[in-house]
């Protein structure tokens, strides 16, 4: 039995679709699974016990270089079974012209319908449950009944052993030297980021978060701002803020994390000494919350945005605490902008409500 699950988009989808893999292997044993996933979520996948390979899809590569790589991955593998689960359209085709004899997953824009012969219809924007639960439900056909009762049974698992994360943290330790950045302190990751048209919060009020943490804890932390190169539009209130001479003071306690410059894998390292890691809903949410560092992220009202369909995972629920802002929020896919009476509502999240939740997660 030879499974190719394809989930080929962003690093929290991919980590949500990770516990397929595990109620596969305890179905069936014997199983190979092979993940198709885009570059970027390469490195969660690494050493992962239940995932036998993953495959990278090039998705914006020239289309003939990209169909030749997919029917090469397909002659490679020969799966007995393929799911489309989300990302790139192209490989269901393939597993179509290549007669592959089940071909499940999400049945959801016309051409799944025809190219799927054991996929599931899902009205996700319904959210009725979490995305990790619509994915397990897609198993179905193989005779495989998720229960809601094992939802913290099948939570995504990262592996990094110890070798990586202590020279992930020398590493860390000697750039934060060589930028005059104390280094003995206890770390505070905050990430105000993110990809997609996800509501977050004012950069701004990130920076007033560090302020705030500061008054309570005087020269206690350092605050480390992750972020990439596509991040940058979220530093910029955040900046202005924190560097003000007033706040100059801070200056050898806040380092700029670009976690793109080593790769995701030392980022990860780094991340599991974090005290506590604050950010919106996106990846690097999701991989704390996998870790076991303390979360706390800060969530749309929006339908599909919400929660309860996108909230981290974790196997210790304690120590992850979601904020909403206290709205009635009629929209489904996307703010209403002006026409809202509720309009900037993320800003109802105060300062000193992410702040005592992020105590509470630490123990303090």
């Amino acid at each position: 039995m030879r499974i190719f699950i394809n989930r080929s988009d962003a690093i929290g989808d991919s980590i949500l679709t990770m516990p397929m893999a595990k109620i596969l292997k305890e179905k069936f044993p014997e199983a190979k699974i092979t993940m198709l996933i885009s570059a970027k979520s390469a490195d969660v996948f690494k050493l992962h016990p239940y995932i036998d390979d993953y495959k990278i899809y090039h998705r914006n590569a020239r289309f003939y270089l990209k169909i030749r790589e997919i029917f090469r991955l397909f002659r490679e593998i020969q799966p007995t079974h393929y799911f489309y689960v989300g990302g790139g359209y192209l490989p269901n085709f393939i597993a179509w012209f290549n007669r592959v004899k089940f071909r499940g997953g999400l049945k959801s824009r016309w051409h799944t319908y025809l190219f799927l012969n054991k996929g599931i219809r899902q009205k996700r924007s319904m959210v009725t449950m979490h995305e990790m639960e619509y994915n397990l439900n897609l198993l179905a056909p193989l005779g495989i009944n998720y229960n809601y009762k094992d939802k913290s049974h099948y939570s995504p698992e990262i592996y990094l052993n110890q070798d990586e994360i202590e020279s992930s943290q020398n590493s860390f330790r000697s750039d934060l030297m060589k930028d005059g950045i104390e280094t003995e302190r206890k770390m505070i990751v905050i990430h105000p980021g993110m990809t997609g048209h996800t509501l977050n919060w004012s950069s701004r009020n990130y920076a007033r978060l560090v302020l705030k943490f500061e008054q309570k804890f005087p020269d206690k932390y350092l605050f480390v701002i992750s972020h990439t190169p596509s991040d940058e539009l979220f530093l910029q209130g955040l900046k202005e803020i924190l560097n003000r001479r007033e706040n100059e003071f801070l200056k050898n306690r806040i380092y700029y994390f670009n976690g793109q410059i080593r790769g995701l894998r030392h980022y990860m390292g780094v991340l599991t000494k974090a005290s506590v890691f604050i950010g919106p809903s996106t990846g690097t949410t999701h991989i704390a919350a996998v870790l076991g560092v303390p979360v706390v992220s800060i969530y749309s009202p929006i339908k599909i945005q919400s929660s309860l369909r996108w909230g981290p995972m974790a196997k210790n629920k304690d120590k992850v605490k979601i904020l909403v802002p206290d709205v009635i929020c009629g929209e489904v896919k996307k703010c209403a902008l002006r026409d809202c009476p509720y309009y900037e509502c993320m800003g109802k999240i105060e300062v000193e409500d992410v702040l005592k939740q992020a105590l509470y997660v630490m123990d303090l």
